[in-house]
């Protein structure tokens, strides 16, 4: 794996694992490194520390960005992007080391059961399982490892490792960008494990769910402090809002616009067509989702096991929109809370809702030991 990686300079991805550390730790500070969520509608970016296995932001920064930039978690206007990122950086004076988030629908992760190897053993022997495992051609992806222990199965312990691959393509095009933007690459780690990292649930028992709900819908599963799934469904952001703009024959721009009028308005308020109409729209969506959720979590219990996944957390751009958790929640069966970042102070999260930083902040410190 670390030739792929050195074949494009880019830094490994860095662990899966995601749940917090011990409480023995008093602080560890990442000041250095700003983490950098990048999706359709805006860049998020973070410093944070690691304060007795806690993540907490200590400084969170946004800036909106016209429509057309991403898409699916990939760059499609390098320059603009680019300008965008220069602006972002230097009106908020950040670090310019950077660890970004990827959420792209060519991302996959797998579970792989090898026999107890050495280290220096591992790569080989997941590379020729890779080629059966992996749906993708290895020679175009970029894919990265992590050892996560001897386990129990049938055929006797074997060394149980997550492998993570995603194409090419779309990561060299994404460190054009930031370096270009003057920024340096320290890392480059799934959205969904900075989620897991941010917020974590201290002491679970058994698995529990995780679901980003940015442009695409990000979900993993994780036990014992270590993501082991992790599945993609459409019914994000970006989802959201060409359905809105079709409705309503208007523009997606404005569309975005609607959307986060409805979020920020107030229960009472006087409802117009538009409000019914989003918020019909989003009845449905939940619906839909938490069909995905649910067979994500089904899928999970009758694959691994390893016990019934019957918690979950959800954050992202959609989970501050009036009653979209709770009715995620009803349609999913599940019990669904809203993750939201612990912040240093007052002023940390400035004009940022909590809700939508957890990838830039657990970016931000990267890993947690577990």
């Amino acid at each position: 794996m670390s030739v792929l990686t050195k074949q494009i300079s880019m830094p490994r991805l860095p662990s899966v694992r995601g749940g917090r550390a011990g409480g023995k730790s008093a602080s560890r500070n990442t000041a250095g490194i700003t983490g950098l969520e990048i999706g359709a509608t805006q860049a998020i970016a973070a410093q944070a520390s690691l304060k007795q296995g806690r993540i907490v932001a200590d400084r969170v920064v946004s800036r909106g960005l016209p429509l057309g930039l991403m898409r699916d978690g990939l760059v499609v206007d390098p320059a603009a992007l680019v300008s965008e990122l220069k602006q972002l950086f230097s009106d908020h004076r950040l670090p310019k080391r950077v660890r970004v988030g990827l959420a792209t629908p060519r991302t996959v992760l797998r579970v792989l059961d090898l026999p107890p190897l050495e280290d220096r053993d591992i790569k080989a022997a997941l590379m020729m399982q890779a080629q059966e495992r992996i749906p993708m051609p290895l020679e175009s992806a970029v894919l990265d490892y992590q050892p996560v222990g001897l386990v129990d199965t049938p055929e006797g312990k074997r060394m149980r490792v997550v492998v993570v691959a995603t194409e090419r393509d779309g990561v060299e095009r994404l460190l054009e960008v930031l370096r270009r933007a003057g920024l340096k690459p320290e890392g480059i780690d799934l959205s969904i494990f900075a989620v897991i990292r941010a917020l974590g649930i201290e002491g679970a028992q058994g698995p529990v769910l995780y679901a980003q709900l940015g442009d695409l819908v990000n979900i993993a599963i994780s036990e014992g402090g270590v993501c082991r799934f992790t599945r993609q469904a459409p019914q994000g952001l970006a989802v959201v809002l060409e359905r809105l703009a079709e409705s309503l024959a208007i523009p997606t721009q404005e569309a975005l616009a609607l959307l986060q009028a409805t979020s920020a308005a107030h229960q009472g308020d006087a409802l117009t067509e538009q409000d019914r109409e989003v918020r019909s729209l989003l009845s449905r969506t939940a619906a839909e989702l938490g069909s995905e959720l649910r067979a994500a979590a089904e899928f999970y219990a009758n694959q691994f096991g390893s016990g019934v996944v019957t918690a979950g957390v959800v954050a992202g751009p959609l989970a501050p929109l009036p009653g979209f958790v709770e009715a995620l929640a009803s349609a999913s069966g599940l019990e669904l809370v809203c993750g939201e970042v612990s912040a240093a102070n007052d002023a940390a999260l400035g004009d940022v809702d909590a809700r939508l930083a957890p990838v830039a902040s657990g970016l931000a410190v990267g890993k947690v030991a577990a």
